[in-house]
């Protein structure tokens, strides 16, 4: 199953874990989650962990992180994991770590590869 929103792509990998590709040229807010939310809903509505897939040029406020990091804002998440591809995110995944303190696990990687390895615990055997 796969959905689209106007910020990402949303699809359901053996109904395992959600991955979701974020487009170019967002900047992430919370309508965004709100509407990922719905559309995992629609696509299975249950609590697993996302691979996140950023794109170059995807950003979101450190006022929107701080939001994401609350279990109650994204109910359907087991755990985070962030593919990161810029400076700019990587700053921004930094300052996350410094200064948040999130309900769930969340980790950032380079490579799509390592996100999957991670997340892997994180999945209903």
């Amino acid at each position: 199953m796969r959905r689209e929103t106007q910020a990402l792509t949303l699809s359901l990998v053996d109904d395992t874990y959600y991955y979701i590709e974020l487009k170019e040229d967002v900047e992430f807010d919370v309508p965004d989650l709100l509407d990922l939310i719905e559309a995992e809903k629609e696509i299975c509505n249950k609590v697993m962990p996302v691979l996140v897939i950023c794109s170059t040029t995807v950003s979101a406020s450190g006022d929107f992180v701080r939001y994401l990091a609350k279990n109650e804002n994204n109910p359907l998440s087991k755990a985070d994991a962030f593919v990161l591809k810029s400076v700019a995110q990587q700053l921004l995944a930094h300052f996350y770590k410094l200064f948040i303190t999130p309900e769930r696990p969340i980790a950032f990687f380079k490579k799509k590869e390592d996100a999957l390895k991670w997340l892997e615990q994180f999945f209903d055997h």
